[in-house]
């Protein structure tokens, strides 16, 4: 059903085959009264732009209701868009929430929740779906564990953002490009025109306000020894609250600037009737209404709260297509699903292993909600979370306007998920294995044997391992590991890996 985890497995020759073709490079009800509006005479949509606002709480822009005008320039954008008002991120640091964002997978189903994480390139990704039809899959970050599995074509490589939607409008190919902003991330430095704005006669010179000024890791409680560079031992007063909240508006409205100039090119260029435009955040930002400021990598004081993960959704389609205000409950999960609908791609075969959910029947005024509830998680200190804390969480489901501990059923169902994908991306590469046995290629083999060793890894960092007493998946990891030594002890005595001798070889 659409408002419970999915459990459902798909076939075993269904999935071996989908990973064959992979592997062989083959590629309700409208919340408010007033109407959409538009609602069919839209231009059909050919690419996506996903732009993400590092930081960024909804409940501090004016297009949510924040008393000073932090982003006019959304508001004006907003009003031939759809506005969901009840939009969650995944986790309270940014790697978890982008890679739910594009994979449609809860943080303990994709793992990537530290930078000892590993997505691999042989998962199945809505991405990796796009870039099969033939779409220039263009992401912000690319580089590293995290992101180079997750099926982007290219990487932005430096290059302004402007200077790179133009290079995709004149492409020929359809698109789908991530652009991430930092303004509102530490340190809280506000493009110079933004800088005083709301901060006009308020003290900026306390410890608290000089450090978020200066400093991205701004904490309580140093650990001893901590190598990176940081604020040092900080401690908030009483007063500090109204400037930094104002400080942060600012950044929020120098935010709102740098999107607005990247839509004003998006129109110029003539995409705009051709393309999804899509306005969301990564996480958003504690201003001491919990204790502390930032979030889990910048002040290793994770935790879960509305500050936290309450996060914009703005989705302009062609002609303004279903503009209006929308009150259903969502999740980063969802927005991936919704896009292939709208873009009119099958992601059926995606569908098992994904916790995300269309938001397009809200969109018609089909259902007034896809979902009861929405899932969070975030280790305690983000990004650079040691290993050994890895598995020390904080998650939450919200629910009637409050969160709550996970039921075990949920936990259930995210473990069972990551259990399909990990299986499935292990029998891919042990095809692979056989078959760079047979071209005699001993380093592919052992690389084959490698990527089961990070895929158990990463999941190893998780609250509850999927392999744990999992005997298939140990005679999985077993074979890899016969392959490889097998290709190694062969062509070390200069046999080839396809011969009779190699393969009789104990």
């Amino acid at each position: 059903m659409a408002n419970r985890p999915r459990t459902r497995v798909p076939s075993r020759a269904r999935a071996l085959a989908l990973l064959a073709a992979l592997a062989s490079g083959i590629a309700g009800a409208r919340a408010q009264a007033e109407p959409a509006a538009h609602t069919a005479a839209a231009l059909p949509a050919r690419n996506v732009v996903l732009i993400t606002v590092d930081a960024l709480r909804a409940d501090r822009m004016s297009l949510y209701g924040h008393a000073r005008p932090t982003t006019p320039r959304l508001d004006a954008f907003a009003r031939e868009a759809a506005v969901f008002e009840n939009f969650f991120a995944v986790s309270a640091h940014t790697s978890p929430g982008v890679v739910s964002l594009l994979t449609a997978q809860a943080p303990p189903v994709h793992a990537q929740t530290t930078q000892f994480s590993f997505y691999d390139a042989l998962i199945p990704s809505p991405l990796r779906l796009l870039g099969a039809r033939g779409y220039d899959v263009v992401g912000y970050a690319i580089r590293g564990p995290t992101y180079e599995g997750l099926g982007f074509t290219r990487g932005q490589e430096g290059k302004p953002s402007e200077q790179l939607l133009s290079e995709l409008a004149s492409g020929g190919k359809p698109f789908l490009v991530w652009l991430h902003a930092r303004e509102t991330h530490l340190p809280y430095q506000p493009a110079p025109e933004f800088a005083g704005r709301f901060t006009r006669g308020l003290s900026l010179d306390s410890p608290l306000l000089r450090a978020v000024r200066a400093h991205t890791l701004v904490l309580r409680h140093p650990p001893p020894g901590l190598a990176l560079r940081h604020a040092g031992d900080v401690a908030a007063t009483a007063g500090d609250a109204e400037p930094l909240r104002a400080l942060y508006d600012e950044c929020v409205a120098s935010a709102d600037a740098r999107v607005g100039t990247w839509l004003d090119e998006i129109r110029a260029l003539g995409l705009l009737e051709r393309t999804i435009v899509v306005v969301t955040a990564d996480h958003g930002e504690e201003l001491l209404e919990h204790g502390w400021v930032g979030h889990a990598s910048t002040g290793y004081d994770g935790k879960l709260a509305d500050e936290l993960q309450h996060v914009p959704l703005i989705v302009r389609l062609p002609g303004g297509a279903y503009a209006g205000r929308y009150r259903a409950l969502a999740s980063q999960v969802d927005v991936m699903p919704t896009l292939l609908a709208l873009l009119g791609v099958d992601g059926s075969a995606l569908a098992p292993n994904e916790q995300g959910e269309s938001l397009v029947p809200v969109l018609r005024g089909e259902a007034a909600e896809v979902r009861p509830w929405v899932f969070a998680e975030t280790t305690r200190k983000g990004w650079t979370t040691p290993r050994d804390e890895a598995r020390d969480r904080v998650a939450a489901i919200r629910e009637g306007g409050r969160w709550v501990p996970v039921p075990a059923r949920v936990d259930e169902a995210h473990r069972a998920a990551a259990r399909r994908i990990a299986h499935a991306a292990a029998l891919a590469h042990l095809a692979l294995a056989e078959a760079a046995l047979a071209r005699d290629d001993a380093v592919a083999v052992v690389a084959q044997w490698q990527a089961l060793a990070r895929i158990q890894a990463t999941w190893g960092l998780e609250r509850s391992p999927f392999y744990e007493d999992d005997a298939e998946w140990q005679s999985l990891r077993v074979r890899a590991a016969e392959l490889a030594a097998r290709a190694m002890r062969c062509d070390a005595r200069g046999l080839s890996l396809s011969s009779r001798e190699c393969r009789a070889d104990p």
